[in-house]
């Protein structure tokens, strides 16, 4: 059956946020699995990675369609996703970065 709303499946905003939803599910997945993925204890540092990242998932086809609050949307979902996953590093790593964080 054909999708009944051609336009928004052609909409790059779209299209990039799915994208963005199925990178989440691979961050959900390890997770669940006990793992976690470093972020530096350095605010501005962490703000910069994920927003890099948030960009690097667009394709370069894409990056000229793609509006700010698109990207930031990205990044905020990312970031929350990212952040849960802070509790499975070493305690070590935990206390260097719990300057400003609750987990």
């Amino acid at each position: 059956m054909p999708d009944p709303t051609p336009s928004t499946a052609q909409d790059p905003q779209s299209r990039y946020l799915r994208r963005v939803e199925r990178r989440l599910k691979v961050l959900e997945t390890l997770d669940q699995a006990g793992l976690g993925v470093f972020l530096s204890s350095d605010s501005q540092q962490r703000k910069h990675h994920i927003e890099l990242f948030a960009r690097l998932i667009a394709r370069q086809s894409e990056l000229p369609q793609l509006n700010r609050s698109t990207f930031e949307q990205a990044a905020k979902l990312l970031e929350q996703r990212l952040e849960a996953m802070q509790k499975h590093l070493p305690s070590d790593v935990q206390h260097r970065n719990r300057i400003r964080r609750n987990w």
